[in-house]
Formats: structure tokens, sequence, C-alpha cells
């Protein structure tokens, strides 16, 4: 039998017939010594990491995807809309470009 080590971690595995995915119908990888499926540990920490950041990185597309707009009742400052951001009624509050914060004409 031929040694196949896992690309992430390098512990060796192995694939047989019974352990298929439905989903994919590729072979499932499983740990040579408990004959289950391989858990394997950088890729368990790389995932980890990837939810971590997700937050983060939606939170800055969402501010990239702003779209700015100069208040036209006096002050003429930036203000955006957000769909979180509005009234029992419905209506959007304009929020202030700097602060996130609903905006007060001055």
């Amino acid at each position: 039998m031929s040694n196949i080590l896992c690309r992430q971690c390098q512990n060796p595995i192995k694939f047989d017939d019974k352990h298929i995915s439905q989903r994919t119908g590729k072979k499932i990888p499983l740990d040579i010594e408990t004959n289950e499926r391989h858990d394997c540990p950088v890729r368990r920490e790389q995932q980890q990491q990837a939810q971590q950041q997700l937050p983060s990185q939606s939170q800055q597309s969402q501010q990239m995807q702003r779209r700015h707009l100069q208040c036209n009742k006096c002050c003429g400052n930036e203000i955006y809309f957000d769909v979180n951001t509005k009234t029992q009624s419905g209506k959007f509050i304009p929020l202030d470009k700097d602060t996130g914060l609903p905006h007060q004409c001055q």
C-alpha cells in the first residue's frame, strides 16, 4: 500500500470506495490509524481564520460600495444612506460620512 500524505498537514491518509462525498462524488480522505474522516488541523485553522476575517472584510466592502452624497438642505456635508438605518415608517435616515451617526444639518 502506498503512503499518501495530506497536502496541508503532511499526515498519512488513505481513501476507500466506501467513503464518498454525496455532494461532490469524490472520495473522502481517511486517517490511516482510525479509519475515520481525516480532520486536518491546518485546514481547520485556515477555516477559523477565514471566518474571523469575514466580518471585517464585509464591513470594508460595504463602506467601499457606499455612495456619498452632499446634503441638499443647507450644509453641503457628505452623507450616505444605509439599509439598516431607517425610521419606524421605513424612511432612510441620512448618516454623516465621517461619524456614521445620523446627520444633523448645521
